[in-house]
C-alpha cells in the first residue's frame, strides 16, 4: 500500500522531482521569397541547395541527437526546425549552423525557444514526501537522488528522455506554455498533493492517444521566457485538434494553463527542399 502524503506539507515550496534528457531548440523561419525569385535562377537553386544540404547533414550527422525540418502551414512562417542534442554546447552549435550558412541571407529567424526534455515525477515526489520530511534537507536530497537514479536506469525512461523522430508521423505541432499565477488561481501555491492529482488526471487523458500521438514535454524554466515547450507528432494532423480539445477540458489545463502560439507543419527532407524553387517562382 503506498504511503499517505503528509497532511502538514506547505502549500508551495516542493517542486516535483524531474529527470532531464536532451536539450531542445525550436526555431521558426520566414523566407524572403521575393529576393529568391529576383535572383539568377542558378544562384537561387544553389541557395536552396545549401539549405537542403544542411538539412541532410542534420538528418545523418547529428548523433547523439538529431534535427528535423518541417514546412509550416502558417503563412507568416515557412519552416520550423527542431534540434535535439545531448548537451547545451552542441545545441548552441546546431542553432548557429543555420546562421552561418548561405541560406541565412534569405531566411529570418522569427522565434526561438530553448528547453530540455523533462520527465516530471509528481507521484514519486508525493510518495517521498509522505515518508520523509522535506525540511530535513540532507535526508530529503539523499532520498530524492536515490529515487531519481533508480528511475533513470529504466530503459523506457531513457527512451522518453532521448526521443527519436517518429518515422511514420510526419506532422508536427509545437507550442510553448506556462502555468498560471493569477490571484486565487496560482499553480505554484497549490499543495503538492493537489498538483500531483491534477497531473495524474492530465496524464490519463494523454495516454488515451498512445499510438496516435508522440508527445515530448521539455522544460524551459531558466532557459527561455516560457516555462515549457510541447512538441507533438502524428500521422494524421486532426489528432492534434482531438488531443488539445480534450485536454482543454481537463482541470490542469482549463484552470491553470496559459498557451503560446501554436504552429503545425509537415516534415520535409533535403531533396524536397531543393524542389521548392519552382513553387517559389510561382508565388
Amino acid at each position: 500500500m503506498p504511503p499517505t502524503a503528509r497532511a502538514d506539507l506547505p502549500a508551495a515550496g516542493i517542486p516535483p522531482a524531474s529527470l532531464e534528457g536532451w536539450y531542445v531548440l525550436h526555431q521558426t523561419l520566414s523566407v524572403d521569397w521575393p529576393a529568391l525569385k529576383s535572383m539568377d535562377p542558378r544562384e537561387a537553386r544553389e541557395t536552396l541547395a545549401s539549405f537542403a544540404a544542411l538539412a541532410d547533414e542534420w538528418e545523418t550527422g547529428a548523433e547523439p541527437g538529431w534535427s528535423g525540418v518541417y514546412r509550416a502551414a502558417a503563412g507568416s512562417v515557412d519552416f520550423l526546425i527542431v534540434h535535439f542534442r545531448d548537451s547545451l554546447d552542441r545545441l548552441i552549435e546546431a542553432g548557429h549552423e543555420f546562421q552561418l550558412s548561405p541560406w541565412s541571407d534569405y531566411a529570418l529567424v522569427r522565434d526561438e525557444c530553448v528547453s530540455v526534455v523533462e520527465l516530471g515525477l509528481y507521484a514519486l515526489t508525493r510518495d517521498l514526501a509522505g515518508r520523509i520530511d522535506p525540511g530535513d534537507r540532507d535526508a530529503w536530497e539523499r532520498a530524492l537522488r536515490e529515487a531519481l537514479q533508480a528511475e533513470g536506469r529504466k530503459g523506457f525512461v531513457r527512451r522518453r528522455l532521448e526521443p527519436r523522430q517518429p518515422g511514420d508521423m510526419p506532422y508536427i505541432c509545437y507550442y510553448p506554455m506556462d502555468k498560471r499565477r493569477n490571484p486565487g488561481q496560482n499553480w505554484y501555491m497549490l499543495p503538492l498533493e493537489e498538483r500531483a492529482d491534477l497531473m495524474a488526471a492530465h496524464g490519463t487523458v494523454g495516454r488515451r492517444f498512445a499510438g496516435r500521438i508522440v508527445q515530448v514535454i521539455s522544460g524551459s524554466m531558466g532557459l527561455d521566457d516560457w516555462e515549457w515547450a510541447v512538441t507533438l507528432w502524428a500521422a494524421d494532423p486532426l489528432e492534434f485538434k482531438a488531443i488539445i480539445s480534450e485536454m482543454r477540458y481537463d482541470a490542469a489545463s482549463a484552470e491553470y494553463a496559459e498557451f503560446g502560439p501554436f504552429l503545425v507543419g509537415k516534415r520535409i527532407l533535403g531533396v524536397e527542399i531543393g524542389d521548392l524553387l519552382p513553387a517559389a517562382a510561382s508565388r
